[in-house]
Parts: C-alpha cells; sequence; structure tokens
C-alpha cells in the first residue's frame, strides 16, 4: 500500500467525531492527518480533546489499511490461480486429438462466419445510407471507453479502493456497461468509486467532498514547505 497516495478513511466515522468543531480545526485535523500519514509526523499542533480524535481517527485509518492489504493478497493469489486453470486448460485442448465430428463443426462454423460477413456488408451499406443515425450510434458490442481488469485493478490499487476489479469488469460487461439509460464506460472510474461506497455502505457525495476537502488541504501543505 502506497501511504503517500492513499488514506483509507472512515467517513462517516470522520464527520461524527468533528461535528462540534469549526471548519478551521477540522482542516488542521484533516492536515494533521495527511502529513501523518505521507511523511510519519504532523507539524500542526493540536489540543488535547483534537489529539483523543486524531488518535481514534488515525487508528482507524491504520486499520483499514490492514484490511486492504489483505484483500489485495486474495485477489492476488485468486488472479494467480485462474490464470494458472486457464492457462492448463488451453494446454489440454491443444494436447487432445480432434475428433472427426470436432472437425466437421468447425467446418460448420466457417461456413456460418461467411454467410454472417455477406449479412454484415448488407447491414453497411445500409447504414450508410443514414448518416444521422451513425452518427448516434455507440458501438455497444466493443464497450467504447471501457477499461480492462488490469486498468481498474491499478487505479484502485493507486486510489486505495478496496473492490474486486473482476467482479466490477464482469458485472458491467454483461449490462452492456449500462446504468439505466446511461453508458458509464466512458466515466468508469466514477463508477469505480460508487461500487466502493455501496460496498462500504458509504455515501458516495459525503466522500467526494471530503476527498476535494483532503486534496485541497494537502496541495496548501506542500505549498508551504517549498516557501
Amino acid at each position: 500500500m502506497d501511504k503517500k497516495t492513499t488514506i483509507l478513511l472512515d467517513t462517516a466515522g470522520f464527520l461524527a467525531a468533528v461535528h462540534n468543531y469549526k471548519k478551521s480545526e477540522i482542516a488542521d485535523l484533516i492536515v494533521a492527518l495527511c502529513e501523518f500519514n505521507l511523511y510519519g509526523c504532523t507539524s500542526v499542533k493540536l489540543t488535547d480533546m483534537k489529539k483523543i480524535h486524531f488518535d481514534a481517527i488515525q487508528e482507524i485509518i491504520d486499520l483499514r489499511n490492514s484490511r486492504w492489504l489483505k484483500t489485495c493478497e486474495i485477489n492476488a493469489q485468486n488472479a494467480k490461480k485462474r490464470t494458472s486453470n486457464r492457462k492448463a486448460t488451453a494446454e489440454r485442448n491443444l494436447s487432445e486429438p480432434r475428433t472427426p465430428a470436432q472437425t466437421a463443426c468447425t467446418e460448420d462454423k466457417e461456413n456460418d462466419s461467411e454467410k454472417d460477413k455477406d449479412i454484415e456488408s448488407d447491414s453497411d451499406l445500409k447504414n450508410k445510407k443514414d448518416k444521422n443515425k451513425e452518427a448516434n450510434f455507440v458501438d455497444k458490442s466493443r464497450y467504447v471507453g471501457a477499461p480492462s481488469v488490469e486498468e481498474v485493478a491499478i487505479y484502485c490499487k493507486e486510489s486505495g479502493y478496496t473492490i474486486d476489479p473482476v467482479a466490477f469488469v464482469k458485472w458491467n460487461s454483461e449490462r452492456g456497461w449500462m446504468n439505466g439509460k446511461k453508458y458509464i464506460a466512458l466515466d468508469w472510474r466514477k463508477a469505480v468509486r460508487k461500487w466502493f461506497c455501496k460496498e462500504n455502505g458509504l455515501s458516495y457525495s459525503e466522500m467526494e467532498s471530503m476527498a476535494e476537502i483532503c486534496n485541497d488541504l494537502l496541495g496548501k501543505s506542500k505549498e508551504k514547505q517549498h516557501e
């Protein structure tokens, strides 16, 4: 886990802990947490009460980081098993001799494929006649903009979202990357964040707002250090 890019925080717990604080006091607490998880220490002076809340929140962060590492380890092991099983199946299929029935079946599929190509050619001619429809066409069979499992896994690792990339991609692929009437493949990172919130019982809007505050304060903190 790269703590320089991610803090796994219980948003609801944090808001409950600071509900009586002023905005400036909340900002101090957020900066202290960010600095501590980035550098192992903080330059912010905290009152005794805020120090108690700081310790309690940091304990939750450490716990969630630990769970995230375990989840990543399990996902990595499962991915290796699936890869190994697919490789073994492929090698087994290659080594097995083909029967006459299988050969005939393959020839039938090739003939069907040729017929499909002819049908597709006729369809292409019809589409060219209607430019307006072509402009609004979305190739759902290719899922334009949809990510691979590897891309989702990388994004989750960098951002600290503890979801199963394989399950996420499979679920959305089976539904044509549609959420209701909206095509979500072009904004799949947002879909990942919503998936994470749903799995963890978090409010998506609250998490996004808290992330913006943390990023803004962290940026200001880094600017002051460079001055």
